[in-house]
């Protein structure tokens, strides 16, 4: 059985808790294995009057490694609505994505921050399919190409890898319309660190209401305009608990 350290990255005084390992696997790009599992026969998503009748509640789970750390995060979308947690520190950090404004708060302190979207941000939700597990999107976006076809555990996939000055990825997916992502290996040039993320557990067809994608309403949240006004406060000292995870979703020419 693996014995894992206390934490270090993590400041009682101020809540902040770095991001360590996310930021090295989940930043980068997020990796998934397994596939989608049907909702239970004779239940429908509840629908809003808004949504298309094609958008349906989603849930997974990513299980992100390196040489020295493991972090598991869960997902819940529906449309361009995301709601994520990972526990980091023994903080469980929230983040949730909703029209103009990106949150994430610690869900023991009830406190965090509010920052708005950039329009390129909200934009770019017309274009996914799902507000998580876009990897393929994002490596072609970045320049990777498709390296070969092979046979991953039983299941047909398609391999794409980018290598620039950041490092190397390389990412399976299956051979599918909906490209679900089975792996992401990653290699960080200026660390020298590797990691790797698997999603498992994929559920579609949940009946999830709109409410699960807020913040509670006794959240204290420090409040940004932008993203830009967000980097300026950071230089005052940290902003709890922990730096924006999803950076596409909040500003994504910031990457």
């Amino acid at each position: 059985m693996m014995k894992l350290k206390p934490s270090k990255s993590t400041s009682r005084a101020s809540g902040w808790v770095s991001l360590g390992l996310l930021s090295l696997v989940i930043c980068a790009l997020p990796l998934l294995a397994g596939g989608a599992l049907a909702a239970e026969e004779g239940t429908e998503p509840k629908q809003d009057s808004a949504w298309p009748k094609t958008v349906v509640g989603l849930q997974a789970t990513s299980l992100a490694r390196t040489e020295f750390e493991v972090a598991i995060v869960q997902y819940w979308s529906l449309g361009p609505l995301l709601r994520a947690e990972a526990v980091m520190g023994g903080h469980n950090v929230v983040t949730v994505v909703n029209g103009a404004f990106y949150y994430a708060y610690d869900a023991l302190t009830n406190s965090g921050y509010r920052i708005r979207r950039s329009p390129e941000a909200i934009a770019r939700d017309a274009t996914r399919e799902r507000p998580f597990g876009m990897q393929l999107q994002e490596i072609l976006e970045q320049g990777g190409e498709k390296v070969r076809e092979e046979n991953f555990e039983g299941v047909a996939v398609d391999v794409y890898r980018v290598t620039d000055d950041l490092g190397r990825r390389t990412l399976w997916v299956r051979k599918e319309a909906s490209h679900v992502p089975v792996r992401l290996d990653t290699f960080d040039r200026a660390r020298g660190r590797t990691g790797r993320l698997d999603w498992i557990n994929w559920l579609a067809g949940l009946n999830i209401p709109e409410s699960f994608f807020m913040p509670p309403a006794d959240a204290k949240l420090e409040e940004f305009d932008s993203y830009e006004a967000y980097i300026a406060r950071l230089m005052e000292g940290p902003v709890p608990p922990t730096r924006p995870l999803f950076l596409d979703l909040l500003s994504p020419w910031k990457r």
